[in-house]
């Protein structure tokens, strides 16, 4: 995605006058948190190259890939459909009726995109890969911190279809679905936090801005070395992901162990430039625009990150207690 892209351009090292080595043990835990209290500099306060912001990419999401190029497709789409949505409510509020046929081909091409977000969501679902997984489970994890499941948005789509469509035809509406609470939904809407395709799959802002400010560290051998080490690391880690379907549970839980040190290290690294006033303004109010179209502050996408983590360790546990 333009994420991506931008986020892996913005890493080539500038110049920064970083001095110091910086650790390349990874830290974790009571050590990374005493660190992170001694530097008195909150690491989770920036977004850091982790989840969907990661710029390595697997063979399954690689950019301009299959799985990807259906994401951008989709991100237009809702946003094709959004828009369409808001004339209809403009004519209705001006006193004039939409054209019965226009909104059949809107119905219409909601149910494909409909179909097209079922048919990626079950993709990444039974993927071996752990970056398609991943994003599975932070797109459930998303949906429900506003009360909401893939399964209801599934139903809700389709009941704005038929009511569409009956509408196009003269007839009346359906009853919503048993079990869907629309006035939650409405009311999500209006408050902006989303639902439905637009919120799943968010439509991220390129981020053009280098993370750090020009000028600033990898001058210092050292650091530069550290800076390489680490995305050779990452790179290394989610390469190794695209067989996470085949490890046993055990192996499931190293490698989100291993793959939760290294974003430890990048925290690290991050709250060292911090430290340093060498962030760039520029590239955390884009990051914040991303966020915010989620409708998401950068801890609560932590802690989105950790809920699917976490989630994916419950799967690995059941999968050990279903082998035993």
């Amino acid at each position: 995605m333009q994420l991506a892209i931008a986020f892996a351009a913005s890493f080539a090292p500038p110049a920064s006058p970083l001095g110091g080595a910086l650790s390349e043990r990874p830290l974790g835990g009571a050590l990374r948190r005493a660190t992170a209290a001694r530097m008195l500099v909150d690491a989770t306060a920036f977004m850091t190259p982790v989840g969907p912001f990661c710029p390595f990419r697997s063979d399954a999401c690689a950019l301009n890939g299959n799985m990807d190029s259906s994401m951008n497709s989709l991100t237009s789409k809702s946003a094709s459909f959004m828009a369409d949505m808001a004339r209809f409510q403009l004519e209705a509020q001006m006193g004039s009726m939409p054209d019965p046929e226009r909104v059949r081909n809107v119905a219409n091409g909601l149910s494909e995109a409909h179909a097209e977000w079922e048919t990626l969501m079950q993709r990444m679902r039974l993927s071996g890969d752990f970056q398609s997984r991943e994003y599975f489970k932070m797109t459930q994890a998303h949906l429900k911190t506003q009360g909401q499941s893939l399964e209801a948005i599934g139903m809700a789509m389709r009941w704005q279809v038929d009511t569409m469509k009956a509408f196009a035809d003269g007839r009346p509406p359906p009853n919503p679905p048993v079990g869907l609470d629309m006035e939650a939904m409405a009311k999500q809407a209006q408050q902006g936090s989303g639902g439905g395709m637009a919120s799943a799959l968010g439509g991220p802002p390129t981020i053009d801005a280098p993370p750090f400010d020009q000028g600033a560290a990898f001058d210092s051998p050292v650091v530069k070395e550290e800076y390489e080490k680490l995305c050779r690391d990452h790179d290394g880690l989610i390469r190794m992901g695209a067989s996470y379907g085949s490890f046993d549970p055990l192996g499931k839980v190293a490698f989100l162990d291993a793959l939760e040190a290294v974003e430890a290290r990048w925290d690290t690294f991050f709250a060292r430039f911090a430290l340093m006033g060498t962030l760039n303004a520029d590239f955390k109010q884009q990051c914040d625009s991303f966020l915010s179209s989620m409708g998401l502050s950068t801890s609560e996408f932590r802690k989105l990150l950790g809920s699917a983590h976490e989630a994916m360790r419950a799967d690995a546990e059941e999968e050990r207690l279903q082998a035993a």
